[in-house]
């Protein structure tokens, strides 16, 4: 595996990996049967309004957890190619701590940190179109 990282400690990653991704795959799977199950439903248009916000939520949460899915195959591969571990900014190993906190994790605490402020700096220089900055003439 890695030189900086035991066996042991890439063996406990991989398998809280493969836990993880065994619980969004059954959450999937559930979510696809309610969605089926419930679609001979029959309403007032309240009813469907509402129908229609929770669905809505509910696939907004479903990207996100795609998402993460995606990242723990990601992060599977990673260990599979021996990769596990480094950050892919710098190059160094992200640190144990870390991984265990977010076993998804592609970067080191100090090169996240810097991107998050070049981010909130690059925000601040362009506002958002509901941004008080951006509110045109009054």
């Amino acid at each position: 595996m890695t030189e900086e990282y035991s066996d042991e400690f890439i063996n406990e990653m991989r398998e809280a990996l493969e836990e993880k991704r065994a619980e969004l795959a059954n959450k999937n799977r559930l979510a696809r049967q309610d969605m089926h199950d419930g679609g001979d439903k029959k309403g007032d248009s309240i009813d469907e309004s509402v129908d229609e916000q929770g669905t809505s939520t509910e696939m907004k949460l479903k990207d996100r957890e795609r998402n993460y899915l995606n990242q723990v195959n990601d992060a599977l591969d990673r260990i599979a190619d021996g990769d596990y571990g480094y950050c892919m900014t710098c190059g160094e190993p992200i640190g144990e701590k870390r991984l265990r906190a977010r076993p998804v994790a592609t970067e080191c605490i100090e090169d996240r940190e810097r991107r998050e402020q070049q981010e909130r700096r690059h925000h601040a220089k362009t506002p958002g179109m509901f941004s008080p900055l951006n509110q045109g003439p009054k």
